[in-house]
């Protein structure tokens, strides 16, 4: 199955329903038709590992059904852990789970509300245009809400004809190594008092610092934020 997006004329391969909300009317044809086609058998993608987070809570456990769909291997992190916090809880799990990866690329989705649509195997050329580091998915909205972190990154977007502007830590790709230092320091890195539960505030804390390094999918090339999207920019085939 192949998702377009009309927009850019891009073909994302992850698809994130982000966020608690409910305004997400693109996600259930996507995710039902994804599911209700027949399942495959892929080849893993070459240098490239994919990750995610799951404790074992009863909600998470949907990007592996879809992997499992594809036929795919990935890592889970943080099995375990009560009472989970994202901004301490994940940045360690993948530090743990970085610390055992082999492969030059690290791919993640988070486990809860994104599915992998389509083979990875593209993923690493994608990555490759960008010439960065780190790739983010972006998103439509600025969480945390905080002013100067949406005056950052619409200076950071300027230039770019998108609705897709903002950084969405549910989806990732980045060279393994650079991915260790990058999520020792989101580890280290102090709360937002705004949100101290957010990982994603402090994402956004350290973009400056890694401006040459970290960049956003702003043309949902690899990664496709569907969360607070109604209009039909997507199409299935």
């Amino acid at each position: 199955m192949q998702l377009t997006n009309l927009q850019f004329g891009t073909s994302p391969v992850v698809v994130h329903a982000q966020g608690h909300h409910e305004y997400k009317p693109l996600w259930p044809p996507i995710r039902d038709a994804f599911f209700n086609a027949r399942p495959r058998t892929l080849s893993p993608p070459a240098g490239l590992t994919i990750v995610t987070c799951n404790n074992g809570h009863a909600a998470m456990g949907l990007l592996e059904r879809s992997l499992d769909h594809l036929g795919l291997p990935y890592i889970v992190a943080g099995r375990g852990i009560e009472e989970w916090k994202n901004a301490r809880d994940k940045p360690r799990a993948l530090i743990e789970a970085l610390a055992s990866i082999d492969t030059p690329l690290t791919m993640y989705a988070d486990s809860r509300d994104a599915i992998v649509i389509d083979d990875p195997c593209v993923v690493g050329g994608r990555f490759a245009a960008f010439g960065c580091e780190l790739l983010f998915s972006a998103d439509r909205m600025n969480w945390p809400p905080l002013p100067e972190f949406q005056r950052y990154e619409d200076a950071l977007a300027a230039g770019v004809k998108t609705d897709f502007r903002y950084l969405n830590g549910g989806m990732w790709i980045g060279r393994t190594g650079f991915c260790r230092r990058f999520f020792a320091d989101v580890a280290a890195a102090p709360p937002v008092e705004e949100a101290p539960d957010s990982e994603q505030g402090l994402l956004k804390q350290l973009l400056p610092r890694y401006r040459e390094e970290v960049r956003l999918d702003y043309r949902c090339e690899i990664f496709q934020n569907i969360g607070f999207v109604a209009k039909p920019i997507l199409e299935l085939r």
